[in-house]
This record gives structure tokens, C-alpha cells and sequence, in this order.
């Protein structure tokens, strides 16, 4: 996946289909998932999609860091096996799993209602400590 799509923020929007970034060849985490997802599918294998934070801090106890959202894909395989299609790395401790679906619009970082003037704006920071 990471030889066909690469990483480009801005490339697609959280509406965007697998065969955008596909055919881009650019796309963020949602799109190596999607994209990834869709080809594991194709073959008979169950996946679902993965939403949550990576942990990017030094794995100190205590400390404390903003978590950049995430998502990666898991495969059942006799037992569901988790693989990060953005990262190519291992779904370790650093990967802090928020909730399973089919794909991201089943669970979406955030979802709601708004109600305000043009001049509101929503912020939203996710604090992660590594506390064991």
C-alpha cells in the first residue's frame, strides 16, 4: 500500500472514496485504510476499520502529549490481526484504539451537531499519558 499511495495531507477529504486516493496515488491514514480495507474485501477476507490516536511521545510515564488521530485496519485471519497500512508499522502500544466499523463514517473521530454563529469555532485537542 505504502509503495502505491503516498502520504499527502490536504490530498482528499474525509468524504473522499478509496479510488480517489487510489487513482491520486496521494491520500491520508483514512484513505491507506479504506484503500486496504477495499482490497481485502475483494478477496474474501473480513477487515473492518480501526479509529484512534497515535501516542507519539517518548513513552515516559507521566508525560503527557496531543494525540494525532489515526486509523488502521484489522483482518481476520482465524483471530483479528491489526496492521497500520499508513505507517507499515506494528499496531503496538503507541496505537490507542478508540473504536471498530466498517469504515470511518461508522467511527469518526467526532461527530454532532453544531449550532452557532459563522464566528464560532470548534477546537478539540486530545491529551494522551502514558500512565504504566
Amino acid at each position: 500500500m505504502r509503495e502505491q499511495i503516498t502520504y499527502a495531507p490536504g490530498s482528499t477529504s474525509v468524504y473522499s472514496p478509496a479510488s480517489e486516493a487510489w487513482e491520486k496515488r496521494a491520500g491520508v491514514c483514512q484513505d491507506f485504510t479504506h484503500a486496504s480495507l477495499s482490497i481485502l474485501r475483494s478477496v474474501g477476507i473480513p477487515a473492518r476499520y480501526v479509529s484512534g490516536y497515535l501516542y507519539n511521545g517518548s513513552g515516559e510515564i507521566g508525560e503527557e502529549v496531543i494525540g494525532e488521530s489515526h486509523s488502521w485496519v484489522e483482518a481476520w485471519v482465524g483471530d483479528w490481526l491489526p496492521f497500520d497500512p499508513t505507517n507499515g508499522n506494528p499496531v503496538a502500544e503507541d496505537h490507542v484504539l478508540v473504536a471498530r466499523g466498517r469504515d470511518y463514517h461508522d467511527v469518526s473521530p467526532l461527530k454532532g451537531i453544531f449550532s452557532g454563529g459563522r464566528s464560532r469555532k470548534i477546537e478539540v485537542k486530545v491529551s494522551l499519558t502514558r500512565i504504566a
